[in-house]
């Protein structure tokens, strides 16, 4: 309960850890379900790519929006609707696979309406952050929540490999455990404490609200850089989860379905990984990890393109665990501890839009390897990364001796808290900060936690 772990001190927090657990675990595995079942009905790796198409079209479209709403209503009703509904809709789409009545439109529609609870869902647990958690306590809370995010991106795909290879689980029957996370995670999200939604006068449109977001992203040299880094790996990572149905089963003759056996590969590394690098996001090497993150997930591309049996893409499915893991852990820790609370719920839906753009961008992926190849599309894909991780190499050179924002998590840990800071914000909030919970360990914890922080300039 200190350090890097200081924020599980608070009783609250623990709770909305566990169901973000839980919930977004449902929400990943669907996602990564739908281009096998997809494959499985037609044979084609655009059609894989097609069926996600649906989630990326909803999240587009309702994911900043989300975020306006997250930092300005109540947040469990936003939660719950987030989660009652998906897990309704996952047990339909299980009956529908059992039953051998699925299709490749009912499979889109599907994908459709799980992108739309994720955007309710994804920023306001994030916003809900801020009012369950003391702000000294926040760079750990911070961390600790992309933990659980990203340890949903790893124990889902696990659970199902578990299910499918062990017990001969069907994909119908992994729908019906989707649905079930859900419902874990419901009484978690009804015993959180709800603070009152900001008052009608006090809001502004929803145009002014996220105009107000976009401009605070993009006025920030490192939440505009990570942003960009973010939208590009997110596409690119998501070509090996696009791919890899078909690859397995064209290259290597291995069933479709068995994909989950590289998922389970990967979910034991990137689970065994999370911890060490949970004590280290928040450190002075942060940037240097997600550099070198970067391009070890360059490196593991085109190792896959090149393998030549599935035993060996068994063994580069080991460091894909580590990079994606590792990608996707350090980048958005540093975009939420460089972020101010106030603006948690708005920057979370941008985040989301990366998830939007890699099912959206999805069959791009497909196309190509049905026009050019498999194992030349992933060639591609390496590359895209390589020139990615380089530039943000050279963008971090440039601003590291910046000053941190003051009142952001990253600001808070490393005592930078005073107006001097940094620059004053855009605008003043049209709405005051959510008051935190006062209820938490004394502040003398966080003498470790200071000790572990970032010194000024090093983020």
């Amino acid at each position: 309960m200190s350090g890097p772990f200081a924020a599980f001190a608070a009783s609250n927090f623990q709770l909305l850890w566990g169901g973000t657990l839980f919930s977004t675990t449902a929400f990943m595995t669907s996602f990564l379900l739908v281009p096998i079942v997809a494959y499985e009905i037609t044979g084609s790796y655009t059609a894989s790519g097609l069926a996600l198409m649906g989630s990326g079209f909803s999240m587009l479209v309702l994911g900043p929006i989300g975020g306006v709403i997250a930092d300005r209503y109540a947040k469990r009703p936003l939660v719950l609707l987030g989660q009652i509904i998906p897990g309704l809709l996952m047990l339909g789409t299980g009956v529908l696979v059992v039953t051998d009545v699925i299709t490749l439109w009912m499979l889109f529609l599907s994908s459709l309406l799980m992108g739309v609870g994720f955007a309710l869902m994804g920023p306001a647990r994030q916003a809900w952050m801020s009012e369950v958690i003391p702000r000294p306590l926040m760079g750990s809370g911070v961390g600790l929540m992309q933990v659980s995010q990203n340890l949903a991106l790893v124990l889902g795909p696990m659970l199902g490999s578990v299910l499918l290879i062990v017990f001969a689980f069907g994909s119908g029957q992994i729908y019906f455990l989707i649905a079930g996370c859900f419902l874990v995670a419901l009484p978690l999200t009804t015993m959180l404490p709800d603070a009152a939604a900001v008052s009608a006068s006090a809001r502004r449109s929803v145009v002014r609200e996220l105009g107000s977001g976009l401009r605070y992203l993009w006025s920030s040299p490192r939440l505009r850089m990570l942003w960009a880094f973010w939208m590009v790996i997110s596409v690119c990572r998501f070509a090996s989860q696009t791919l890899l149905p078909g690859f397995i089963e064209r290259n290597f003759g291995i069933p479709a379905s068995d994909t989950f056996l590289l998922y389970l590969i990967v979910g034991v590394v990137a689970l065994v990984a999370n911890v060490p690098l949970a004590r280290m996001i928040s450190g002075r090497r942060a940037w240097q990890l997600l550099i070198g993150f970067g391009i070890l997930m360059a490196a593991v591309f085109v190792m896959g393109a090149l393998t030549p049996s599935f035993f060996a893409l068994m063994l580069v499915a080991i460091l894909v665990g580590l990079a994606t893991t590792g990608v996707m852990l350090v980048n958005q820790a540093l975009i939420m501890s460089n972020s101010r609370p106030e603006y948690f719920g708005r920057v979370m839906s941008f985040v989301v839009l990366g998830f939007a753009a890699q099912s959206l961008l999805a069959p791009i992926w497909g196309v190509s390897a049905d026009a050019i190849g498999d194992r030349e599309t992933l060639v591609i894909v390496g590359l895209i990364v390589l020139a990615c991780s380089v530039l943000l190499a050279v963008g971090w050179l440039r601003i590291r001796g910046m000053p941190l924002e003051a009142g952001t998590p990253a600001a808070l840990a490393a005592g930078e808290n005073s107006p001097e800071a940094a620059p004053a914000p855009l605008e003043p909030p049209s709405a005051p900060v959510p008051v935190f919970v006062a209820r938490v360990a004394p502040v003398a914890r966080m003498g470790r936690q200071k000790e572990q922080s970032v010194p000024a300039g090093g983020d």
